[in-house]
Formats: C-alpha cells, structure tokens, sequence
C-alpha cells in the first residue's frame, strides 16, 4: 500500500530523516517507536505532506503523493491523527463529526454517521456536549473517529495515548484494533513501546533519524536485550496487557 524509497525530510535547511526506506501492507497495525528526536512524527508528517521532503519518493497503491499539498494526500484514502490540535474544542461533537463529513456524498451522511455512532458508543452519548469538556480518553476516541469518518485505507496517529491511564490506552488500542480488522491500516507512534508491541503486528524503530528495525512485534516484545539496544535502559516496564479474547483475529 504505502512505499516510502530514499526519504530525507525535516524542517527549513534542518534534515530530520536520513534516507528512510519502508513498506507498509494494507493488512498490517504498525507501530513506531524510538527515542525523542529520532524523527518518529517528522515520519508521519511526510507522509501528511506537513513537512519539507528534500528526496526521495512516498507513493500509496503506487500513486506518487510526495510534494503534494495535504488536502490531495487525504484524497489519496490517508487520514492523519496528530498529537495535539486534533478536535475541535469550541464545538459540539455532533459539530466535530458534521465536520468531518463534509467530503462525504450528501447521500451517504447519515448511514456513515450512525456508523460512527455504533463504532463510538461513548461519544453517541456526548453529542450535545463541547468537545473541550470531554476527558482525555473521549477527546482521543473523537479524533480518531474525524478521521475514520473520511474512510481511509491508511490511518497516520501521532501519540494517541499521551497522557491517558492505562485503562484508558487500554480502551483505545481495542479500538485501533478493531478498525485495523475491519480493513484499515494503521501506523501509530507510541512512546510507551510495551504497550505498542503487545498490540501491533509489526514495528519500525527510528534511531537519529534512520531505521534501526523493522519487522514483527512479538518477536521484539520477548526480546529484552534487543529492545534495551535499541530504545535504551530506560524502556518501561509497564505494559497495557490485551486479553486472550482480544488477541483473536
């Protein structure tokens, strides 16, 4: 689906990533994880187009989308979630929602919005009210939900569960989970990389800005010599465990 060949990207003269090369599938839950200032959101922004490409090439289904402008990315089926500035806080989020349907054909609104509804129970319940009031876990789960509502075949988030308890990073995973077996591809930085490999299918480590892995996660998750040499001595122990039941599928 996703091909990034050669990829230097970062900010004004300042070069972030070193010649990155990856392939992500249509059926694969991605994580990426590494230090801060390895380049792990400049890596989405790429894709987004909300950064400086300096060379190399970025196609999806084999369309060529770097050097685009961001709104002709997204109409490529990419949908990206950042870290912040991800709702809008002065709106309902039945407004939140309204919004994020308006590429959608009239036609289709109400059957994709009773969608969302069903996919998002919480906020079915918060409609009415601002999105501002909503707590960390429930402002996350409507972002998310903005940008599953433009039906993407790739989903790009940036740290969704900075800030959340591990319940709440709990819930959330089950929900990226979910849509990732309902079809989407998804390709997530996370800090907290026992939680990322007990709940992705594969895994990208950035170190200064280039690749230090990528493969499968499980593989990665029993191995704590590998994970100390490539994140460091300072891995957290905490994890956000998934239940046999949420394992399948």
């Amino acid at each position: 689906m996703l091909q990034i060949n050669g990829l230097h990207a970062g900010y004004g003269k300042l070069e972030i990533l070193h010649g990155i090369d990856l392939t992500v599938s249509a059926d694969t839950f991605t994580t990426i994880l590494g230090p801060n200032g390895s380049g792990k959101s400049t890596l989405l922004k790429s894709i987004f187009g909300l950064c400086q490409i300096f060379s190399g090439a970025i196609t999806i289904n084999a369309a060529t989308i770097s050097g685009l402008p961001t709104e002709l990315i997204g109409r490529h089926g990419i949908a990206y979630v950042p870290q912040r500035l991800n709702i809008f806080t002065a709106l309902t989020v039945q407004e939140n929602l309204a919004i994020a349907l308006r590429n959608v054909p009239t036609g289709d609104r109400k059957s994709r919005r009773d969608a969302a509804y069903a996919r998002f129970p919480v906020l079915a319940k918060r409609l009415q009210q601002r999105a501002g009031q909503l707590s960390g876990g429930e402002r996350q789960m409507l972002a998310v939900a903005i940008g599953w509502l433009a039906g993407p075949q790739l989903m790009l988030l940036d740290e969704p569960t900075a800030g959340l308890s591990p319940l709440l990073t709990q819930e959330l995973f089950k929900t990226l989970t979910a849509l990732h077996q309902d079809g989407m591809a998804l390709l997530v930085v996370e800090q907290n990389a026992r939680t990322a490999l007990t709940w992705s299918r594969a895994t990208v480590i950035l170190r200064e800005g280039q690749i230090a892995y990528a493969g499968d996660s499980e593989s990665l998750r029993t191995d704590d010599a590998r994970l100390t040499e490539y994140l460091g001595a300072g891995l957290s122990s905490s994890a956000v465990t998934r239940s046999e039941s949420d394992r399948s599928g």
